[in-house]
């Protein structure tokens, strides 16, 4: 082999060097290039919302905020102030909605009362039940107590702080002049009841927001003590959870309330007057709407904002609170309890689903309520139900509440 050959064959060989190192270079640049484009759409996918769009999303998160219905109890055994309290630890707000006991709600199983009535006359967890349906929201827990044990419990945290907005007056005495100042027990509470003459109740409810943002400002930081203060109340302070569980919400709302957090707002109410004076309220749907929606999204269990879904009950055997047991079994199948009252007549035997038109969707809606009541789907009918509610549900006493 020659000179020349041997630089032909050498320059050969150096040449396929360079290029199965060009082919190796290309092909990694290839995959790099792969890679990147599986992790961009990876990505996008992840940031994109599914295909049921971004109500899915919402759907799928976890409810975090809870309700407690905060009602204090006068000397008839009637509430003379009540609040919807609302704690989110995960989103660190809270909330209070102020509710007139003057407004009327449907309370299941019993009929329409006033709320401060339904208090004296059914079991808290009716009045809860009661709420949940006027405000459209869930109730999770409840707290009832006395004029005399929240004096008590204002004086244990060593006083409130509250702005006195007209002098107060009892027994045809000034007990307090206006100005910003620290009350104690027996002062607080007067002063959370007091309405002047010519006042509006939405004045009242002012003076108890007061009362509640200082009671709440004034709390110990520390669960366990707030527990310890609690458990040592007495008999007239009635919560449905267990001292630590009520105290570790009102520790949260406590610091809801020092990070600037803690809204407060009245139930939007329409005066009912009978012609001498104002005896009670009925809600404002428009307006109750709005502050749910602003306060309480979170707390609206599904299905209440559908339409074609407001349950009437009857009570067609006579059974006492039959109405509550059955908004038990309606409401968490995503259905709306309007209300409850007696049938024209009892001894009904059979259970009864009447919707008002004999249509695939509302046979469909029917059988729906009769699933959830454990009663035969042939219990759906078809009948003139007029517009209070989208179905009535005739209790007979095939219906077994337990």
């Amino acid at each position: 082999m020659s000179d020349m050959d041997l630089v032909a064959r050498t320059g050969r060989r150096a040449e396929l060097r360079r290029e199965r190192r060009r082919r190796r270079r290309l092909l990694a640049a290839g995959v790099a290039g792969a890679l990147v484009l599986v992790l961009l759409v990876l990505l996008v996918v992840k940031l994109l919302p599914d295909h049921k769009g971004h109500a899915a999303t919402i759907a799928k998160q976890t409810r975090t905020q809870s309700t407690l219905l905060f009602e204090v109890q006068g000397e008839s055994g009637a509430a003379v102030a009540a609040a919807l309290l609302a704690h989110d630890p995960a989103g660190h707000s809270g909330a209070a909605v102020l509710i007139p006991p003057q407004v009327i709600v449907a309370v299941p199983g019993t009929g329409t009362l006033q709320l401060g009535k339904a208090l004296s006359t059914v079991p808290p967890a009716r009045s809860r039940a009661a709420v949940g349906d006027l405000l459209g929201v869930t109730v999770d827990a409840g707290w009832v107590i006395d004029v005399p044990t929240l004096a008590a419990l204002i004086d244990q945290v060593g006083g409130i702080v509250v702005n006195v907005d007209v002098p107060v007056v009892v027994a045809r005495t000034i007990v307090l002049n206006p100005g910003n100042q620290r009350l104690d027990g027996q002062h607080a509470t007067a002063f959370m009841r007091f309405l002047a003459t010519g006042e509006q109740e939405q004045a009242r409810l002012a003076r108890l927001q007061e009362v509640l943002d200082g009671l709440v400002n004034a709390l110990p930081h520390s669960t366990s003590q707030v527990s310890t203060a609690l458990s040592g109340l007495g008999p007239r302070s009635i919560p449905s959870v267990p001292s630590p569980k009520l105290a570790s919400f009102l520790v949260g709302l406590a610091a809801d309330g020092r990070g600037n957090a803690l809204q407060y707002d009245s139930l939007p109410v329409i005066a009912i007057d009978p012609g001498n004076g104002v005896s009670s309220f009925r809600v404002d749907p428009d307006g109750t709407r709005k502050v749910v929606d602003r306060l309480l999204a979170q707390s609206v269990p599904p299905g209440a904002r559908q339409t074609g879904n407001r349950v009437l009950v009857l009570n067609g055997v006579g059974t006492p609170g039959i109405g509550d047991k059955v908004r038990a079994r309606i409401v968490p199948a995503g259905f709306v309890f309007v209300a409850s009252r007696n049938n024209a007549s009892f001894g009904v035997t059979k259970t009864r689903v009447l919707v008002k038109e004999a249509t695939p969707e509302l046979q469909a809606l029917g059988e729906r309520v009769a699933k959830a009541l454990g009663v035969p789907l042939d219990s759906v009918q078809t009948a003139e139900i007029g517009s209070i509610a989208d179905i009535v549900v005739v209790v007979g006493a095939d219906f077994r509440a337990s």
